[in-house]
Formats: C-alpha cells, sequence, structure tokens
C-alpha cells in the first residue's frame, strides 16, 4: 500500500497549513499566498483512523484567512467547492461543540450560513481561528450601527453555582471568556427554566411529564463586539443534563437594530431577533429578565 506524508499524518484534528508541500493533494493547485493569509487550515474528513486510505482525499476543508477575503474551498467527490466572504459580510460567528462534535458557522449580511463541522479534540486551532475572524471583521469597513448596547447592566461578577448546578458549564464558559478577552463585561446571566405551553389542558399535561426546557445563557460584551454563550439549541424537551457549548460573537457595528416579541408557543419566555442587513440572530429568553433588557434596550426608542 502507497503510503504520503498526507496519510502518515491523517486524524481527527484541524491542522494548520504553511506551506505548499502541506496543503492537501485535493487542493494543491489553489493558488493560496502563505506571505499574506493570516492562517491557513485543513479540516479533515470525519472517518476513523482505521477506515482511511492512502488514496482517498482526507480533508473536507481548506480555510483561507486572507487579507481581503475569507475563502473555506470544501470537498465534493473528487472535486472541490469554492465561497469567499468578504470580512464586512460576516456578521456572526458560532461556534457550537457537543462532546467531540464541533460546528463553526458564519452567518454573513445576505442571511446565508457557511458551517464547517469539525471534531471538537481541535477546539484550541478553531478558537484561534475565531479570535482572527473577529479582529478582521471588526476592522472592516461597515455604516454607522443603528444600535447600541449598554456597557452593563448587570453585578459585575457570577459566582459558579449562580446558575444552579445543571449549568456550572455556562459559568465555567464566562470564566474562560474573560481571561480571553480581558475587559469583557457581564451582560446578563440566567440559568435553564422549564417553561409552560400556551396550549390547552392536554398540552399542558404533556408537558408536566415532559416539559420543556428554556436553556441558560450568559451574555457579555467587549469593546467591539457581543458575545452569547449558550447551548445547542435554546429549546430541548425534558431534563436531561446538556453537555453542549455555543459561543456566538456579533461585531456590535454590525447590529442594525433589536426586535423583541413574545414566544409562540410558550409563556413568560420571549423572541428576542438581533437584525444585521439582511439576516437575523434569534434568541429565546425568558420575559423580563436581564437578558432581554440588556438586547431590548435600543428596541423601545
Amino acid at each position: 500500500m502507497t503510503r504520503s506524508a498526507e496519510f502518515d499524518a491523517f486524524g481527527p484534528w484541524v491542522d494548520q497549513v504553511r506551506n505548499v508541500a502541506e496543503v492537501p493533494g485535493l487542493y494543491r493547485d489553489y493558488p493560496v499566498d502563505f506571505a499574506a493569509s493570516r492562517l491557513v487550515l485543513k479540516v479533515p474528513r470525519n472517518i476513523s483512523r482505521r477506515d482511511a486510505l492512502p488514496t482517498m482525499d482526507l480533508y473536507d476543508h481548506l480555510i483561507i484567512v486572507a487579507p481581503a477575503a475569507f475563502t473555506v474551498l470544501s470537498r465534493t467527490g473528487s472535486s472541490f467547492t469554492e465561497r469567499s466572504l468578504g470580512y464586512a459580510d460576516i456578521v456572526a460567528i458560532t461556534d457550537t461543540v457537543d462532546l467531540v462534535d464541533g460546528r463553526l458557522s458564519i452567518l454573513t449580511r445576505t442571511g446565508d450560513t457557511l458551517a464547517v463541522p469539525y471534531n471538537g479534540s481541535s477546539q484550541e486551532v478553531i478558537t484561534r481561528l475565531i479570535d482572527v475572524l473577529g479582529e478582521l471583521t471588526r476592522a472592516a469597513p461597515r455604516a454607522a450601527a443603528a444600535a447600541t448596547l449598554p456597557a452593563t447592566v448587570a453585578p459585575p461578577a457570577l459566582d459558579l453555582l449562580d446558575l444552579g448546578k445543571q449549568d456550572v458549564g455556562l459559568v465555567t464558559s464566562y470564566f474562560d471568556l474573560v481571561r480571553h478577552h480581558f475587559g469583557a463585561s457581564l451582560l446578563a446571566a440566567h440559568g435553564r427554566a422549564a417553561l409552560i405551553p400556551r396550549g390547552g389542558v392536554l398540552t399542558r399535561a404533556v408537558h408536566a411529564l415532559y416539559p420543556m426546557t428554556l436553556h441558560g445563557a450568559v451574555l457579555c460584551r467587549t469593546e467591539g463586539e457581543l458575545h452569547i454563550l449558550g447551548r445547542k439549541a435554546w429549546l430541548v424537551r425534558g431534563n436531561a443534563p446538556d453537555l453542549s457549548r455555543s459561543h456566538s460573537t456579533i461585531p456590535l457595528g454590525a447590529i442594525d437594530r433589536v426586535t423583541v416579541a413574545p414566544h409562540p408557543k410558550y409563556l413568560a419566555a420571549v423572541v428576542v431577533t438581533v437584525r444585521v442587513g439582511e439576516a437575523h440572530f434569534d434568541l429565546v429568553l425568558p420575559e423580563g429578565s436581564a437578558a432581554e433588557r440588556a438586547l431590548a434596550v435600543e428596541s423601545a426608542s
């Protein structure tokens, strides 16, 4: 069996690509300016090492953070597609990890989403990618923002058990964010809660046995970004522990307006929509919570 350096190095991790020799064979003919690019990464296929063969194209994506655009090359059979985004077109970055399943989602001003699945063991390199993308999106020229957020509307401290034992993970994610983004300020935080449906007696009886859980969240801001820490989904049926983690960042300069509406299916919950161009980013929050007030401060004006 013919071997190659690409096959020998293959594993579940996302690797940095530093030169042409490290570019996966499928993408070798694509012109990459390594001298100018801030970061180049290769994302492997979601297969085990024992199922890999030297004759396979082993990488699903090549990510290029160039000065003018963010480019993702994606494997399609024996070829690949190319998608490039200007940094001013990026309005939200969401990194979600559920055990070993990671997903990086880039929301664009037109409302489209560019998603890259990855193995959660590569969290460190994905965090570096998000840092670089955040720096470039904040620096991109934009029209003046129509909405603003307060510097802080909550106590500047959050203790480990403040959100309850089941949401200690959200607090530790907040601690990680504060260490990573010096000067981040807390806007609001809340733990999970069971919701009451708007339906009739039967619907409420079913929910009493198998409740809908509104998961907790921590909202922070830095000088140029809104940070939303939460779970993979806002609403999940049942009381089972949720170990997923989601971290979304939205450039403050991209926010056009914020709207609030009652949740159509559940009492005591609202849908807060952050509108950025033609795109929107929805949060489900407890009605009257500090998180709602933090985001809706401009919607009433």
